[in-house]
């Protein structure tokens, strides 16, 4: 049963999204998002935005409605943000 118990602990860290690969000890200890929290953005919506979105709202299991100043409002899955 603790075998279990880990496997599941390691689902809701490395199961974010496919794309995702921890790179550093910060991105491991994943808590979940809350509204009106600003966020680390692994990739920029473009070349002139900021790095940073604010949350909104939650619009999905894994999905977030968030505005990114320069660039305006987004959806992120949360394989593409970590918290600051």
């Amino acid at each position: 049963m603790k075998l279990d118990l880990v496997k599941q602990e390691l689902e809701k860290v490395y199961l974010r999204s496919p794309e995702w690969i921890p790179t550093s000890q910060r991105e491991i200890l994943w808590q979940e998002p809350e509204p009106n929290t600003w966020v680390q953005l692994l990739e920029q919506p473009s070349e002139y935005s900021a790095d940073q979105a604010l949350l909104l709202c939650k619009c999905g299991e894994h999905e977030w409605v968030a505005w990114v100043p320069e660039h305006g409002e987004v959806i992120l899955h949360e394989g593409q943000f970590y918290g600051l």
